[in-house]
């Protein structure tokens, strides 16, 4: 990262570890840096990622983007002019957690973990509603998603999403309540930092239970606002 876009992303780190992780990672296409906005395209995710002092400066910068169906806005006051110009219909307000610490979290031997298999596909789908079948199946094929088993039986999973953040998380409902999500959470926490990757995810506003959870395991929580439109 250049000097302007490390100095504009470190104003606000947990806000914008998204877009510091992406190009990091080499994952991301800066579009435009300067000292007042950033446009950013994530490769395997082909989202659009933009954050801008003020709205004109937004403006312009989505003035860069020919088309668009997926994109992450770090300011609201961009939410409005970007749906209303692509087309966009549907909106998610989120704040970011960050594990800024380098120690792993602790690990037990409750649960077996290991990759899913794209042919458990069927499985996520009857258990996760967020993604399409082809993120779902772009994701198995990348091994990253995690399988929970107590007894050989598969009790919830946990990812990576495409962009590269933390989440997929799910416990099925009869396995609930037995700290499990934790478990499952705290091993993938760990492969990232063993390369060297930040871990990090978003969580729907309104989501105080999962913001807890967060928190318990080490997370800081974004004041922030990022808003995932498509």
């Amino acid at each position: 990262m250049n000097d302007i876009t490390i100095k504009y992303l470190m104003k606000k780190p947990l806000l914008h570890m998204g877009m510091i992780e992406a190009i990091r990672r080499n994952t991301a296409d800066i579009i435009h840096s300067d000292n007042h906005g950033m446009l950013i395209k994530e490769k395997k995710s082909n989202a659009y990622m933009i954050t801008a002092d003020n709205f004109d400066k937004g403006k312009e910068l989505v003035g860069k983007i020919p088309n668009c169906s997926l994109i992450v806005s770090h300011q609201g006051f961009m939410t409005d002019y970007i749906m209303n110009k692509f087309g966009l219909i549907h909106k998610i307000e989120v704040v970011q957690a960050v594990y800024m610490k380098k120690e792993k979290l602790h690990e037990n031997n409750v649960l077996e973990i290991r990759k899913l298999t794209p042919d458990q596909i069927s499985v996520v789908l009857e258990n996760y509603h967020m993604l399409s079948y082809d993120e779902i199946k772009e994701i198995l094929d990348n091994g990253n998603l995690f399988g929970g088993y107590k007894n050989g039986i598969l009790v919830g999973f946990v990812g990576i999403h495409l962009e590269g953040s933390l989440g997929l998380l799910e416990i099925f409902p009869q396995y609930r309540q037995l700290g499990y999500g934790t478990m499952l959470e705290s091993y993938l926490v760990n492969r990232m930092l063993e390369k060297d990757l930040v871990p990090f995810g978003q969580i729907e506003k309104d989501n105080l239970k999962s913001i807890k959870l967060q928190r318990k395991l080490g997370f800081e929580i974004s004041q922030d606002v990022l808003y995932w439109m498509e």
